[in-house]
């Protein structure tokens, strides 16, 4: 059984190889089965985890996701940008972005943070921050070596 993560895969395989035609009618079966946008000019490290099969998810092609990155549903990742606008939206190893979270233009979210449910991220997001909001602020800083959060509000 494929899922979303599988399709994008074969996509971008197929577009790295310069069969972009064939790597975009990937592209459109995913955005018609799961409902979601994985453009195979992004770039994903090894473990992406796009929950709730992906739906609704919509990402800017000029986008480079780390490894161990989860996902949720109805997340937009967005940038008014073009194809080879060396500007593009990071996402750092180990980033959680919860559902209907929307990171506008070319950001960087670092390493460990989360984005949390329903948050506009309108500048980047430093390493191992909770955030949250519209427009997103940091909420809590998360403690590397007891993994838990500790409150800055």
């Amino acid at each position: 059984m494929f899922d979303p993560v599988t399709l994008y895969r074969v996509s971008r395989f197929f577009y790295v190889r310069g069969y972009t035609r064939l790597a975009k009618i990937i592209k459109l079966l995913n955005g018609f089965v799961f409902h979601t946008i994985l453009p195979p000019e992004m770039s994903a490290g090894d473990n992406l985890i796009l929950c709730h099969y992906a739906l609704g998810i919509v990402i800017h092609p000029n986008t480079v996701i780390g490894n161990n990155v989860r996902i949720y549903h109805q997340v937009t990742l967005a940038a008014e940008v073009a194809l080879d606008d060396p500007r593009k939206i990071y996402i750092e190893d180990n980033v959680e972005i919860g559902v209907g979270a929307i990171i506008l233009g070319p950001r960087r979210i670092g390493k460990g943070a989360i984005v949390g449910a329903g948050a506009i991220v309108t500048k980047d997001v430093p390493p191992g921050v909770i955030v949250v909001g519209n427009p997103a602020r940091i909420l809590k800083r998360i403690d590397e070596k007891t993994d838990q959060a500790e409150s800055t509000v």
